[in-house]
């Protein structure tokens, strides 16, 4: 494994959802707080940025073109040609202080995102998947901060946290049905010593890779949930990982400058930026939303 390095600067306030197109060779991202939609070029090493009208927390590439994102109460796609987010669904009745957070698209192509409450915390959220047709259902509640939302390479198996659980979750998935059930303890997070899990990703031998807020780590386990590496970051707010590069190789992993005080900032000026460390393990090609 190579060196991590930042290679967007960007000083992003919670830096999240990497994902790699893997037609064109861009890593999309986003800054929740900071309200923008990156897009960075590795060859160019250029990052160009578009303005959110609120809290784009999420996002799937679109299979017709353009991403999806889940943002705020509602589902949104978003296309590069015509720069304005439009509606797909809105979700009704959720509490204002209750915004979407983590997402990504499904084995079947539906893309799915789960709650965070700003306000409180208390697992009073749930997750939503936006369905094909464009319809958005409500699929299970008791969430506080939902994260690491991924599926095994096969399909078979869903990965979810809530955060401040301090577990990963394991689910049996049926694609056909869009169905989660029987969640199993996958890693129970020493809370002391780790910080809580934040987005995560799957590699190509089913390994997830998650990141750990607050203690500068992604951590790699294996389909039975033993740790098998770890990758350490030179800032403590690690988001989102995700592989990619022309084979797939490269990790790339968001951050963020959220809540960091003006000592915790000088001490880790690339806080908010977007980092890459080549690795040898290849990742999963990204699904998409066929809606």
């Amino acid at each position: 494994m190579s060196e991590v390095r930042c290679v967007v600067d960007a000083k992003a306030i919670i830096g999240e959802s990497a994902v790699w197109d893997e037609r064109y060779h861009f890593v999309y991202w986003l800054d929740i707080d900071g309200r923008k939609l990156h897009r960075y070029d590795p060859a160019s090493n250029h990052d160009d940025a578009w303005d959110m009208p609120g809290r784009a927390a999420a996002l799937a590439l679109r299979a017709m073109g353009g991403v999806v994102l889940a943002m705020e109460h509602g589902f949104y796609s978003f296309e590069f040609m015509d720069p304005r987010p439009k509606l797909i669904a809105a979700l009704d009745g959720i509490p204002a202080a209750t915004r979407l957070n983590d997402g990504r698209a499904d084995p079947a192509g539906r893309f799915w995102s789960g709650t965070v409450n700003g306000a409180a915390r208390e697992p009073t959220g749930a997750m939503f998947c936006l369905d094909t047709d464009g319809r958005a259902t409500r699929k299970f509640g008791g969430i506080d901060i939902s994260n690491a939302l991924c599926w095994s390479p096969d399909g078979k198996t869903m990965y979810h946290t809530d955060s401040f659980t301090w577990k990963i979750q394991a689910y049996e998935f049926d694609a056909a049905t869009g169905t989660a059930a029987n969640p199993r303890v996958f890693v129970d997070i020493p809370r002391e010593e780790e910080g809580f899990a934040d987005g995560a990703t799957v590699d190509s031998e089913g390994c997830l890779w998650a990141a750990h807020w607050g203690y500068g780590r992604v951590k790699r386990y294996d389909p039975d949930g033993k740790l098998m590496q770890t990758v350490q970051l030179p800032v403590t707010n690690i988001t989102c990982p995700c592989f990619g590069g022309p084979d797939l190789t490269t990790l790339y992993v968001t951050t963020a400058r959220f809540r960091l005080t003006d000592e915790q900032a000088a001490q880790q000026p690339l806080a908010g930026g977007l980092f890459a460390v080549e690795t040898d393990v290849k990742g999963q090609v990204e699904r998409r939303y066929e809606g």
